[in-house]
């Protein structure tokens, strides 16, 4: 559902530090479902004196016009210090919603209200096509091309239920420009090909292209998209679960395809809808940061909205759907997940509830805030009354408020449950609202989450632009007020008056929405062994049925169209209409941050000024290399419950109420971190990250200690449960993430550093985990537990990074200071290991997946060697010139790519594969393709390369980072600046060398890993390794 520069946005962040990786769309973390739950704030105490208000002088004045653009509304909010305004096209009807901020990553998106007319994805194909060529610049698949070619921050298309948005963002002008002339001309203007269409969506062919006897199966990129993605057992509920709830209107269809579906859709049709659905009428852009907006607004009027009419667009209206006088129950069946717990225990039971209006601004912030009340954490309702009892695996994950439709809808769901389970979870739902409503919410946890929401306002990102559309998206999309929805602390505020007015206020909430609402869904989920075999015959059968209909002309065809696909696949384009970035336009690097190292109370300390809006960030890395490996291993489970199990002091429940009414919660990470110098050597750290307002930062330290220093685990009912729902979460999300998984694994094979990162952090720490709490008393694991966080937390071993203002430095230092002085000297763990590399070998890990995803990896060099800027570069022309055309473009696979980590490993890596060993093979060869296109390297194609790297060496950070890539792998500003040199000054020859250096020969020290399903064939390969 949608397309990004890398395959890793719903990775687990865990996960792509331990690969080093930061993906260019960063962490926007959705399909669109999943969209960031809002942005609430403390109100502003009300005042009795009087007030003076200046009227701002506007850049742009309502009633004004601009480039043909009517500005009709302007207002400033304070919330997020930025001007919004919107504008509309007075010929074509488009309305712009632009935000004016002091932000250098600029965001652009086109919206269009795409509601489907059915379950072929024909808004999904569309959004593929629409990137695959345009008029003006007619190449296949610009998007991908422009990954070398720019060094955006994001580039995104996504189809949600109801919408599809093409988005990027970019910190350089002439790169905005360059991408938003690409997008504007591929949504108003694509050529969408009747080649590209079977490329992107779906088409008959022979298995061997070239052989007319091979079997007929059914290609596309998309339609292996969809199958990935629903081997996931949580997208299926949440399918079902939307479908379900809302089956009168467009929301009942699958918008990004159901595979068995999606073949019925054509290429007519698909141009058709784009005709309909993409009128500028039915559009809607959105643009954010401090570039001008006056060259946006000429190049969208006198280049494409100049030759259009508004029309009436309320066949694309989406209306609120009808209330249901009864409650509904559905059941599905699910893939058998293999890692999992037994398999009596995978079902899943949510129930839902339909809520009110999107465009009903207060009362759906007034429902997230009431909906966080009675799901986030131990104190919650639904938690004490479903989660406590421990006859699960803890919520599902689809448990929350969403409005990401035109109805709003709330859900609550446990996961890994038994089916004689379901009427225990039925009883227990309604006796959890009945409670809520006699005995109200605690004071203590209300302040709590506001005061959460409060910080979120205030926490900056790096990619806020992103983040306010995403909130906004869906209110924006059926003509809500999104100027509203930024006014957070007039909506806090509105809320404490009713609040403080009607004691029982939220008790009125949940006995209309929840007691009293009988538009209420429950849905249960249970695993079918025969799934997936069941899903093969049906596809087998839905290729015959295709054949069947074939005149024996149109049967010759699927021959012929195979043929020539592949060579339009392989045809030599002409890339040079795209536009590219010039070495001027990124000479330059980034500013030097203002770091200062100290050794306070002999801790070494890194303090950061930085600009933080009242907020103080703390982070604290351990160094636990002298564990024994038995307990290392559950670091990874410690870090996740000892937090949660309260102190000798506070019971959980009281010490979660303090934590979140003063701090940001508390995060702990496991980080094993290769020397970036010499890469001989590895750490192994303990991270904890939290951050308050400045008003907090000393509650926060005292939080810390009574944490670190005086954490209970004694209550063994409560860490059974823990640790159970801890195992449970594990298995959850794999096939979202497979690619990273199968890398983890790949690397496992090369090295002792890799292979503990997979045993912590990847596919081989679910094995473990099982086994260890199987053959382990919660008694034992609890004591194990202890003993290591009675090792760990030491200021002997303990390194500490803050930021905060210039101003509040000294008041931060000086609780700081009273923070160290109670923490003990214990036994020194600052150590080093010393690494050990593998002999070559291969490993295939069988999961029910219908989808591969593949991984090839072998050791080089280490970040800070002069070779590695070089293979960086090589890694993003293989991904660009080699992967991608054939791995994606040929074979199906939906991504693929090439990278080498900080830790000198060299990563091949496929995602959502429909082949397995075919890939290995096209890893295997990229030598041959290297030795054959040498002669070809040209500057151009050297510096796009360049450009790809710089997209990651000059990522955006938030306040909160600064500094982290040195206190974290003690990469300095100026090792920076000096890589960043050497990759812009990378020569042709220097690829060459390098090429020779570590392709020529098969590495000494490699990893070939396969996630997917069983494969007689690899068994064969596997026997005979």
């Amino acid at each position: 559902m949608r397309r990004s520069v890398k395959y890793l946005n719903g990775v687990p962040r865990s996960l792509r530090r331990a690969l080093h990786e930061t993906p260019v769309a960063r962490n926007l973390s959705f399909l669109v479902e999943d969209i960031v739950r809002g942005y609430c704030a403390e109100a502003s105490s009300h005042r009795e004196s009087p007030q003076v208000v200046t009227e701002r002088d506007y850049k742009y004045k309502e009633g004004q016009f601009y480039h043909g653009f009517q500005c009709e509304r302007v207002e400033y909010i304070p919330d997020f210090e930025l001007t919004s305004h919107t504008l509309r096209h007075k010929e074509s009807g488009l309305e712009l919603w632009y935000i004016d901020r002091n932000d250098t990553n600029n965001v652009f998106s086109i919206n269009f209200r795409t509601p489907p007319e059915d379950s072929t994805g024909a808004a999904h194909v569309l959004e593929h096509l629409a990137l695959n060529g345009s008029a003006k610049y007619s190449v296949r698949d610009p998007f991908f091309k422009m990954l070398n070619r720019s060094v955006a921050t994001n580039m995104n298309a996504l189809t949600a239920p109801d919408q599809t948005v093409y988005i990027f963002s970019s910190r350089n002008e002439t790169d905005f420009r360059n991408i938003q002339r690409i997008y504007l001309d591929s949504v108003f203007r694509p050529n969408l090909l009747y080649l590209d269409f079977l490329q992107e969506g779906w088409r008959l062919e022979h298995s061997h292209v070239h052989d007319r006897q091979s079997e007929i199966i059914i290609k596309g990129i998309v339609y292996n998209e969809m199958i990935g993605i629903f081997s996931e057992n949580s997208r299926l509920f949440r399918k079902g679960l939307m479908s379900n709830l809302l089956p009168e209107l467009a929301y009942k269809y699958t918008a990004g395809g159901d595979p068995l579906e999606i073949p019925n859709l054509t290429h007519s049709k698909l141009v058709q809808y784009h005709q309909k659905y993409y009128h500028p009428s039915n559009g809607r852009i959105f643009c954010y940061g401090s570039f001008d907006l006056m060259e946006t607004l000429e190049v969208l009027n006198e280049e494409y909205l100049c030759d259009y009419d508004s029309i009436d667009t309320s066949y694309s209206y989406i209306p609120l759907h009808s209330r249901w006088s009864f409650p509904r129950n559905v059941h599905l069946p699910c893939r058998l997940v293999n890692m999992g717990v037994s398999k009596e225990k995978q079902s899943q039971i949510g129930c839902a509830l339909l809520m009110c209006d999107r465009t009903a601004v207060q009362e759906v912030f007034e429902l997230n805030v009431l909906t966080e009340l009675l799901i986030r954490g131990p104190n919650s309702a639904f938690y004490k009354g479903l989660v406590d009892p421990n006859f699960s695996g803890g919520f599902n994950r689809h448990t929350g408020y969403y409005f990401t439709s035109r109805d709003t809808y709330f859900a609550v769901g446990l996961q890994d449950i038994r089916i004689a389970d379901f009427d225990r979870f039925h009883e227990l739902f309604q006796q959890t609202i009945h409670k809520t409503i006699i005995e109200g919410f605690d004071p203590k946890h209300v302040e709590s989450v506001l005061h959460n929401l409060e910080l979120n306002v205030r926490h900056r990102r790096a990619d806020d632009g992103n983040n306010i559309l995403f909130n906004s998206m869906a209110l924006w999309n059926h003509g809500g007020d999104v100027f509203a929805n930024l006014r957070i602390s007039e909506m806090m505020g509105r809320l404490r008056a009713r609040l403080r007015d009607n004691k029982n206020y939220l008790q009125q909430k949940v006995e209309q929405y929840f007691l009293a609402n009988s538009h209420k869904l429950t849905l249960t989920m249970s695993p079918d062994e025969s799934y997936s075999e069941n899903f093969r015959k049906a596809e087998k059968k839905l290729i015959q049925q295709k054949i069947n209909e074939l005149s024996p002309e149109k049967l010759s065809k699927i021959y012929q169209n195979g043929l020539e696909l592949e060579a339009a696949q392989k045809a030599k384009e002409n890339t040079n209409v795209l536009p590219c970035l010039s070495l001027d336009d990124v000479e330059e690097p980034m500013g030097h941050p203002q770091l200062t190292e100290q050794r306070i109370e002999s801790v070494p300390t890194q303090l950061c000024k930085v600009p933080t809006n009242d907020i103080t960030y703390l982070n604290c890395l351990f160094n636990i290399t002298a564990l024994s490996h038995d307990d290392a291993m559950l670091v990874p489970l410690f870090c996740s419950v000892f937090k949660n199990m309260g102190t000798r002091k506070h019971d959980f429940r009281e010490f979660d109420k303090m934590i979140l009414s003063k701090t940001a919660n508390f995060d702990f990470k496991l980080k094993v971190v290769e020397d970036v110098k010499d890469g001989k050597s590895y750490k192994i750290g303990l991270l904890m990250t939290t951050y308050a307002l400045d008003k907090n930062v000393k509650d926060m330290f005292a939080l810390c200690e009574e944490l670190l220093l005086d954490f209970e685990l004694d209550d063994t009912d409560r860490l059974k449960m823990l640790i159970e729902n801890y195992i449970s979460k594990l298995s959850v999300g794999i096939a979202v993430s497979g690619h990273t998984y199968a890398m983890l694994c790949s690397a496992a094979l090369v090295s002792d550093a890799g292979k503990l990162k997979s045993h912590l952090l990847g596919i081989d720490h679910i094995d473990f985990m099982k086994r260890y709490t199987q053959q382990n008393s919660t008694e034992e694991i609890r004591d194990r537990l202890k003993a290591i966080g009675a090792k760990v937390f030491s200021k002997s071993n303990m390194r500490v990074a803050i930021n905060t203002s210039e101003a509040f430095q000294p008041t931060a230092l000086e609780h700081y200071r009273t923070f160290l002085k109670k923490l003990p000297n214990l036994k020194n763990m600052n150590k080093r290991s010393q690494l050990k590399l593998f002999k070559p070998s291969f490993h295939h890990y069988a999961v029910n997946f219908p989808v591969n995803y593949c991984a090839k990896s072998f050791f080089a060099v280490p970040y800070l060697h002069e070779d590695h800027p070089v293979l960086r570069v090589l890694a993003k022309l293989i991904s660009a010139k080699y992967l991608l055309p054939v791995v994606r473009e040929q074979n199906g696979a939906y991504g693929t790519g090439a990278r080498i980590g900080y830790d000198g490993l060299f990563h091949f890596y496929s995602y959502r594969d429909p082949h397995s060993t075919r890939t290995l093979d096209v890893f295997d060869k990229t030598y041959e393709w290297l030795a054959a296109m040498s002669d070809k390297l040209d500057y151009q194609m050297l510096f796009e390369a360049k450009l790809g790297v710089l997209q990651l060496l000059d990522w955006p950070t938030a306040p909160g980072e600064v500094g982290m890539d040195y206190f974290i792998l003690r990469v300095s500003h100026e090792e920076y600046c000096k890589y960043r040199s050497r990759v812009l000054s990378v020569t042709a020859d220097e690829v060459r060398s390098v090429v020779d250096k570590y392709f020529k020969k098969e590495p000494r020290h490699v990893g070939k890993c396969i996630l997917g399903p069983k494969s007689e064939r690899l068994a064969f390969k596997l026997q005979n390794a």
